[in-house]
């Protein structure tokens, strides 16, 4: 299907957006807010071709427990009418897509085929990759190089290359622990963040053991980047999934996210969706990669999460990933 939408009505809505966000983000019912297409949860989660602000839940409350709530707490109703927008509430629940836990086995031992666990020299996106603390596996994104040091590094998420507020310098392995990698696989050493900047994304500085190139594991090389918009269509390879597709439907997100016990707002989120139902986007392991646009390979997001039945994915926009570390793709 081929979207489009009136620029107009587009622009109303974002002048919107922030109010609706300062009002019910913190909602602990709400998993995400954004700013996109339709999501008909009552029809398999169709994407419609109508523009709203999405404000995502996880659990939607219908009939008499919806007038219970509403008379109990009636400033957390949602509906066009209070808001004075068109808008839409989709009972999704999203989660962080490093793979730890159950999530770690279920997806080591279902996924450990795909090729992507293992050793790789040269590396390249879409191969496993972790701090050396953690237990289990994310994605390594790419390669990009800081503008004023003209130093190298690999960029992923924090989440992924750090995990943890209280251990600044650590040491990066490929594989990861989770995929049976070890100390003397360290390849890079964690260097910098932009948590405080909103942005679950960081880098490692590479350490000269084994070659970083300019290559995503299934796709080919990155040519540059830009910036999201709705309906794009975009193509990562991920840890996990492997190479996936889908059509961007959501963008100007916001959720909380809590990271190693503290509560932290992630902005600038793009919404995912799958090119065709029933369709893969990503999972637990993809946690890092980076989404490209499928038509001209240019890098337009940073994958961190995702949600199961419906499938969706969350990812930051790539442009305001490089601009908070001060680091530009290396082509």
């Amino acid at each position: 299907m081929n979207y489009s939408f009136n620029k107009q009505q587009y622009y109303d809505l974002l002048a919107r957006l922030e109010q609706v966000m300062a009002d019910h983000l913190f909602d602990p019912n709400i998993s995400h807010i954004d700013l996109g297409f339709r999501i008909r949860d009552t029809k398999n989660y169709k994407i419609e071709n109508e523009l709203a602000i999405r404000v995502h839940v996880k659990e939607k409350l219908r009939g008499k427990e919806f007038e219970r709530f509403s008379l109990k707490y009636p400033s957390r109703v949602i509906d066009s009418e209070r808001i004075g927008c068109a808008v839409d509430i989709p009972q999704v629940n999203y989660r962080l897509h490093y793979s730890t836990g159950f999530s770690y086995w279920f997806f080591r031992n279902r996924f450990n085929e795909s090729g992507r666990s293992g050793f790789f020299d040269p590396m390249k996106g879409g191969i496993s990759i972790a701090n050396e603390e953690l237990s289990g596996f994310g994605t390594l994104g790419g390669k990009v190089r800081h503008l004023v040091t003209g130093d190298e590094f690999i960029l992923s998420n924090w989440h992924v290359l750090a995990g943890s507020w209280y251990v600044k310098y650590r040491s990066v392995l490929q594989p990861a622990r989770g995929d049976d990698g070890f100390y003397s696989q360290v390849v890079a050493e964690y260097s910098n963040d932009a948590m405080a900047d909103n942005i679950d994304a960081a880098i490692a500085k590479i350490n000269g053991n084994r070659k970083l190139i300019n290559e995503q594991l299934g796709i080919g090389k990155v040519t540059g980047v830009t910036s999201p918009k709705l309906g794009m269509v975009v193509v990562k390879s991920g840890r996990t999934s492997k190479v996936t597709k889908g059509i961007i439907t959501g963008i100007h997100g916001q959720r909380i996210v809590r990271y190693d016990r503290y509560d932290r707002i992630v902005k600038h989120i793009i919404h995912i969706a799958p090119l065709e139902s029933g369709g893969t986007v990503s999972s637990p392991g993809d946690s890092g990669s980076w989404w490209l646009e499928e038509s001209t390979k240019k890098a337009v997001a940073l994958h961190f999460a995702g949600s199961n039945l419906p499938e969706f994915g969350l990812a930051i926009s790539m442009p305001q990933v490089l601009k908070a570390l001060n680091v530009e793709i290396v082509i």
